[in-house]
């Protein structure tokens, strides 16, 4: 009889590693059944989905509070399949603010966890270590040094390296927006990569393209291009885009990886995006801003010097931060115009390459499908 396998993601990012994970399960075991949610990657790779957990992504808490119907929704979903489905094991993909309240509960229902992708617990919260300790039969991370904090926590841990690795495994693929940039002799491309999420984008576009209009001042042969997030309206891009008509920024529709190879330096949103442009071997300058009040409790809370993760697998800021009150377009337009003009590019590129060597070769889901597997038979 075929096993079924709920699996729970949020965002753009879970869907994509959760999409890679399914592709891996149903290519090792075939009829196995897969249920949960997710988004329309997922969903793809043959994931029966109960709701779609993309839509609602949300970073500080203010922001997390105004998504509380749209979890609830989805929490009395997945009980429900709990009840009705009874899978035989659930995979949590990062998404920590929903799955360690929904993990609770599927501990109690008997239900053995996987838990593939940690919450950011050696930043904040480190408390949510002990949560996830009594929660998962397993825990699968994708940083090697975070296989050190769950064992001291006396977790089960496995490494299986990053899953972009596998996505991003031929940068050159993504090399043709470079080859038809139309790059004049001594330009300089500056890729702006205002974020994923819709909030993200009002706070950070036009700061982004604020410090474009500083920077273009300062180095006037200097093009700037965008990449935008698939699920970002283009008219919320083009009505800011269109207050600064002197950047002439060029818009780039779910090209972001080719925005990435195709720049000498990046203005980028904080988050996942930094590690994909490490794996792509581009500098950045890396921002982000929250609500005052999320920005202060941060500010409380975090423990880590560094927020970016590039940094963070880094061990050292290697690639400058600007965060909330210091997030303004005249600092961050200095620190690019220095890094262009002080010939910082080739370094910050040889230490890319050594973040990149730490987040180990390609097979990431596929190490992780076959750990699950064996949790299953």
């Amino acid at each position: 009889m075929s096993k079924t396998i709920l699996i729970v993601a949020g965002e753009t990012s879970g869907d994509l590693h959760g999409a890679n994970l399914a592709i891996e399960l149903k290519r090792q075991t075939p009829d196995i059944r897969l249920i949960g949610a997710g988004g329309d990657k997922m969903r793809a790779a043959g994931v029966e989905l109960v709701s779609d957990s993309t839509k609602f992504a949300s970073v500080g808490f203010v922001e997390a509070m105004g998504n509380f119907n749209k979890y609830a929704r989805l929490y009395r979903k997945l009980i429900s399949v709990l009840r009705t489905d009874k899978p035989d094991l659930c995979v949590l993909i990062d998404f920590p603010d929903f799955n360690l309240r929904f993990g609770e509960r599927v501990r109690e229902s008997g239900i053995p966890i996987v838990y593939y992708i940690s919450p950011q617990v050696w930043a904040w919260r480190k408390g949510r270590i002990q949560q996830i300790a009594r929660m998962v039969k397993k825990m699968l991370v994708i940083f090697e040094f975070e296989k050190r904090i769950y064992e001291d926590a006396g977790v089960d841990v496995e490494f299986v390296g990053h899953p972009l690795m596998d996505v991003l495994a031929e940068p050159t693929k993504f090399d043709e927006l470079k080859r038809g940039a139309d790059k004049k002799a001594n330009e300089i491309t500056i890729g702006i990569l205002p974020g994923s999420r819709v909030k993200e984008v009002k706070r950070l576009f036009p700061l982004m393209l604020e410090t474009a209009g500083l920077i273009k001042r300062e180095l006037p042969n200097t093009q700037f291009l965008v990449g935008v997030a698939p699920d970002i309206n283009p008219d919320l891009v083009n009505r800011v885009n269109s207050k600064f008509p002197s950047i002439n920024a060029k818009l780039f529709y779910n090209r972001t990886y080719e925005v990435m190879r195709a720049s000498d330096l990046l203005l980028i949103a904080s988050g996942t995006a930094t590690v994909e442009a490490a794996i792509l071997g581009t500098p950045m300058i890396v921002t982000y801003k929250v609500n005052q009040f999320t920005g202060f409790l941060g500010f409380l809370l975090i423990k880590s010097r560094d927020l970016a993760m590039v940094n963070i697998i880094a061990g050292k800021r290697i690639m400058p931060e600007y965060y909330q009150w210091y997030a303004k377009p005249e600092a961050m337009a200095k620190e690019a115009a220095s890094i262009i003009q002080d010939g910082r590019l080739e370094d910050m590129r040889r230490e890319l390459e050594e973040v990149k060597a730490k987040l180990d070769s390609s097979g990431a889901s596929r190490r992780a499908a076959e750990v699950i597997l064996k949790l299953l038979r």
